[in-house]
């Protein structure tokens, strides 16, 4: 019998941390073998068939029903415990007893019936005679009940009594005591509960009525009570909360009053005040995001007034008449996209004529100037040529700078230079007035006559 009690105690508890691995590849298998835990079995929505959880609320409350799932599972997995540790106890085996107890209370450290177990039997540990030990434990313990109630410390005769009943449930004597005792209890509970519940103190008067309903579950009247109590508590909460979510909507909070009024509706689905007011709320934001995005759209900010409309649908705003300002806002948006496009494109195009006339108005002023060099160059080449050909005749040496006879010869060179000049013979009309510039330096006519053919003939042809 032990072995088996102890190998379903093992198998309920969590493998040891001080627990060494085997070697080698034992090890790995029982790694790879170890079974999934609860939690990982609930949440594995591909075996359930739940779907995705999206809503962080709705997140809360299936981990929250798991919790509760495992609690369930677990209790009863140690109640079974229990029952095959208090077989032992019976039979005199406190040493086994203790040890499960103790396994037990390691889990659940809240398992009442373990605890008491567990008490009695490292008591009873050892002792020569464990039936006779047995009833002495529970005779004590019932003795010290009926001490306790007759000091009026009702609650504690309740444990006393309470431990002689669990370690001897045929005590019938103990359990006659344990039933008044308890009696007692929800009488006293339920008058407290009264007084509370005429001082209007709701809450308070659940709390000992729930207490006087543990004790006693066919106390008389009581489920009407509190079932009366908490529809005043339901509707309490909801019209304080209503006020508040009045308070908050006067100040302009409508977001914070709305969460309030959705907490009422939670309390009291049937409350029409506030089913009116949240339509009121959410008529107000659906204008307020209406007005916001009409603004954007005059500031051509069509993305911010695109969302503001669709915030407003989410409040109760008409969804047609939103979706005809969206098609308003997307519609001028891409037109000003289209035109930016084009401005963009066209001076683009600007800039590229631009740089291509640039380009050629360079290339021909560098045509220009290359011609004009070439031009001057084969100039030069043609007058050095015709020097070479005709070079001007040899003069005898002058009298003496600015004498009479120089300027005579030195007007006759200008002349007889002009008249070859009329007759288009530069060359001979430059050579002359180079004849009139050495017999006289100091006249004018000359001079200009040889810049003038310089500067328009470029010294002759």
């Amino acid at each position: 019998m032990r072995p088996l009690i102890l190998l379903a105690v093992l198998a309920a508890l969590p493998l040891s941390a001080s627990a060494k691995p085997e070697e080698g590849g034992g090890a790995s298998a029982s790694a790879n073998n170890k079974p999934p835990s609860l939690e990982s079995l609930f949440l594995d929505y591909s075996h359930t068939q739940l779907g995705a959880v999206s809503k962080n609320e709705a997140k809360k409350k299936y981990l929250y029903t798991i919790q509760l799932e495992k609690s369930r599972m677990m209790h009863r997995l140690l109640r079974t415990v229990y029952e095959n540790a208090f077989d032992l106890y019976k039979q005199g085996d406190f040493d086994g007893s203790r040890d499960i107890t103790a396994k037990i209370l390691a889990m659940d450290p809240s398992f009442q019936d373990a605890a008491i177990l567990h008490r009695a039997s490292i008591e009873l540990n050892g002792s020569a005679r464990p039936g006779a030990s047995e009833r002495s434990l529970v005779e004590n313990r019932f003795e010290e009940g009926m001490a306790l109630y007759r000091q009026g410390r009702l609650v504690e005769a309740s444990d006393r009594w309470e431990e002689s009943v669990k370690l001897s449930p045929g005590n019938l004597k103990a359990r006659y005591w344990l039933k008044r005792v308890r009696g007692e209890l929800a009488d006293e509970h339920f008058r407290r509960g009264q007084k509370a519940y005429q001082m209007h103190r709701l809450r308070d008067a659940l709390d000992q009525w729930y207490s006087a309903l543990v004790l006693n579950p066919k106390f008389p009247q009581l489920v009407g009570n509190i079932s009366k109590v908490e529809s005043e508590l339901r509707r309490q909460e909801a019209n304080d909360k209503l006020q508040e979510a009045l308070n908050l909507y006067g100040q302009g909070r409508n977001d914070q009053a709305l969460k309030l009024l959705d907490e009422v509706l939670t309390i009291e689905p049937g409350e029409t005040k506030a089913q009116k007011l949240i339509g009121e709320i959410r008529l107000e934001i659906a204008n307020q995001y209406v007005t916001e995005g009409r603004s954007k759209y005059k500031g051509r900010q069509y993305k911010p007034a695109i969302d503001a409309f669709n915030k407003a649908v989410d409040y109760g705003y008409d969804p047609r008449k939103a979706n005809h300002l969206i098609a308003l806002a997307k519609e001028q948006m891409n037109k000003e996209a289209d035109a930016r496009r084009k401005r963009v494109e066209d001076e683009r195009r600007r800039q590229e004529e631009e740089e291509a006339r640039r380009k050629a108005e360079e290339l021909r002023k560098q045509k220009e100037a290359e011609d004009a060099a070439q031009a001057k160059q084969q100039q030069e080449k043609q007058q050095q040529s015709q020097l070479d050909a005709n070079p001007p005749a040899e003069q005898p040496a002058g009298p003496a700078p600015n004498s009479e006879e120089n300027k005579r010869n030195a007007i006759k060179h200008w002349q007889q230079g002009l008249q070859a000049f009329q007759r288009s013979d530069y060359q001979k009309a430059r050579d002359e007035w180079m004849l009139c510039k050495q017999f006289d330096p100091a006249n004018s006519d000359c001079i200009a006559g040889l810049q003038r053919i310089d500067n328009t003939y470029g010294g002759g042809q």
